[in-house]
């Protein structure tokens, strides 16, 4: 995983972790605030790790219309 993914999941788990622990102790406004600001964190996240490109994910095999990558031996189930 990326440098910068990483920090984004630690940042973001941090202030996540601060709120759920702290918003009882917090006033009001600042909790609202925290409250506010977590769905844009999530967001970076998600667009942190999506473009990430360490990883590259495995092709698929010829003429395969879909398939999982980390279950190469995967049977349909019909």
């Amino acid at each position: 995983m990326d440098r910068s993914s990483r920090w984004a999941i630690g940042t973001a788990t941090g202030v996540l972790v601060f709120l759920a622990l702290a918003a009882p102790f917090l006033g009001v406004g600042v909790a609202w605030t925290l409250f506010g600001i977590s769905p844009f964190l999530v967001v970076w996240v998600v667009i942190r790790v999506l473009k990430d490109t360490s990883e590259p994910p495995d092709e698929l095999k010829e003429a395969a219309e879909w398939g999982y990558a980390d279950q190469p031996d995967l049977r349909p189930v019909w």
